[in-house]
């Protein structure tokens, strides 16, 4: 039997109505300053902070009793705290958002933490209109507790719901950075990128107020001001999801605070990307607008590396982009599918293969052309879809993408241009580009040329250290080649995706 109760109730009373005190805590600045007595003994069972302080000479001593001034915490504030060292209780439903606020600094400094996660979750749970009013407040004050991560996390999402009363607010230039920073890492921050990006500039010239806000005459010490300004924030820019057009007005005259592998890499992928999807790679390198949008829809390393887990995020998606790390090589390789992937509709045991279908070695190089004669109905009720438009690629390390090679599905192969099976992830041709089930597992994928022009590398088995599937919209609205008209196109913004460090190659700009 356990009787917490009754010792809770008298050590309250040990606080209200003892006269053995040997401690004198001053707490509040003046003229809000308040006396509290306390026991050094009790102190020191329930805080490390007066643990350690009262085990050195920190403090004075008054008429025998040790003396602490405590100017940074109110009060009211640390009325709670004592009341919680004495009797294990608090009650914060009367205390206004302001005082919990404080007492959650307080806390952090007394090394408190159960009340640390008590405190923040009464904010989130019982004062949750509060917080949307002083959410700026709240960040700025526990952006650095590192017990507080709930509740920032919850101030942070507050924003990215509607993040343009502040991004355009005459407070965003008055931002912490500490603030700045977890917003810019959100996966969740509803806005374009071009926006983040223009408002960023704006915050970082703001800081500094030498500097003018016309560019044209700034010199290079300028940009290496507002560059080392910027510092964190530039790695955190999804810089593929900002148009070329927008990239080459808004970002390319701020080169200069650009590492410059980043300039150059981004550089070459406005060109490639979209070049590749129109059949272009032959022209001339030249940044031109895209039409295209690339919103990524599953990463491995947060989705897992299934195939249920592709087809859950991935089928019926419409054209997407598929782009692979290998993990032995370290290469960067991938696929285009202008179709959707499906693979929920074809039978787990199988047999997927109808009697009317044709039948193939799968040691033939290739497919017979006869079976370009069956009908989309006929042949697309098993697991290979036919197209002209999909292509498989390979970047090398990504640090070269002048040595970038494609290679599309032979006209002779179309009909088995894309293989789309519930037990396997994407899979471009007979084994081609195969990532079949649990494909971060040892040689569980494999690439050989069968039904495309060429082999992309000459690691035949390999597995996946990371891959990355991304939605391919057309942003004029029509219908990207060989996609079905039923194909779901998501015309909402999507989830920023995820970029912790700045691309110092293809492979790092993929967030890989």
């Amino acid at each position: 039997m356990e009787f917490y109760r009754g010792l809770s109730v008298d050590f309250s009373h040990l606080l209200d109505e003892s006269d053995d005190y040997d401690v004198i805590i001053y707490a509040g600045k003046e003229p809000n300053v308040r006396k509290f007595h306390a026991h050094t003994v009790i102190l020191r069972a329930r805080s490390p902070y007066f643990r350690r302080a009262l085990s050195r000479d920190w403090a004075r001593k008054e008429n025998g009793s040790i003396v602490f001034q405590k100017p940074n915490i109110a009060h009211e504030v640390f009325e709670v705290i004592l009341k919680y060292i004495y009797s294990g209780t608090a009650d914060l439903l009367a205390q206004e958002g302001g005082i919990i606020l404080n007492l959650l600094t307080a806390s952090d400094e007394l090394n408190l933490q159960e009340l640390i996660v008590y405190a923040q979750d009464h904010l989130i749970q019982q004062k949750s209109d509060w917080l949307q009013e002083n959410v700026i407040q709240v960040l700025h004050t526990v952006g650095y507790l590192e017990a507080c991560r709930d509740l920032q996390n919850f101030c942070l999402g507050l924003i990215c719901q509607d993040p343009y009363w502040l991004f355009e607010s005459n407070n965003f230039r008055s931002l912490d950075e500490s603030v700045l920073v977890p917003l810019l890492k959100r996966d969740d921050l509803l806005m374009e990128e071009i926006e983040i990006w223009d408002r960023l500039i704006e915050w970082g010239i703001a800081q500094n107020p030498t500097l003018n806000e016309n560019i044209s005459i700034w010199s290079s010490y300028d940009f290496e001001v507002l560059k080392s300004t910027l510092e964190q924030c530039i790695p955190l820019i999804r810089y593929f999801n900002i148009d070329s057009s927008d990239y080459w007005d808004k970002v390319r005259p701020f080169s200069q605070i650009l590492p410059s592998d980043l300039h150059e890499v981004l550089l070459q992928y406005y060109c490639k990307r979209a070049k590749w999807i129109d059949r272009k790679e032959g022209s001339e390198t030249i940044l031109e607008k895209s039409k295209y949008e690339f919103n990524r829809i599953l990463c491995g390393s947060e989705s897992g590396f299934t195939a249920a887990n592709f087809h859950k995020k991935c089928d019926n998606q419409g054209p997407t982009l598929v782009v692979i790390k290998v993990k032995e090589t370290r290469e960067i390789i991938g696929g285009y599918n202008p179709i959707s992937w499906r693979g929920l509709n074809n039978n787990l045991d199988g047999g997927w293969m109808s009697a009317a279908a044709p039948s193939w070695s799968v040691s033939n190089r290739h497919r017979p052309s006869t079976f370009g004669s069956f009908s989309r109905s006929t042949y697309e009720v098993g697991p290979y879809q036919s197209t002209l438009n999909s292509f498989i690629f390979s970047l090398g390390d990504g640090k070269d993408l002048s040595k970038a090679k494609i290679s599309r599905i032979l006209q002779d192969n179309m009909s088995s241009a894309v293989f789309s099976s519930p037990r396997h992830g994407p899979c471009f041709g007979q084994n081609d580009l195969r990532m079949n089930d649990n494909f971060n597992e040892a040689e569980t994928c494999t690439c050989q040329c069968y039904d495309y022009e060429s082999e992309i590398t000459e690691n035949h088995n390999f597995s996946v250290e990371e891959y990355e599937v991304f939605q391919v919209v057309n942003k004029d609205g029509q219908e990207t080649s060989n996609q079905a008209s039923t194909s779901p196109m998501q015309q909402m913004h999507p989830p920023r995706p995820e970029l912790t460090n700045y691309p110092t190659a293809w492979g790092e700009f993929m967030h890989f």
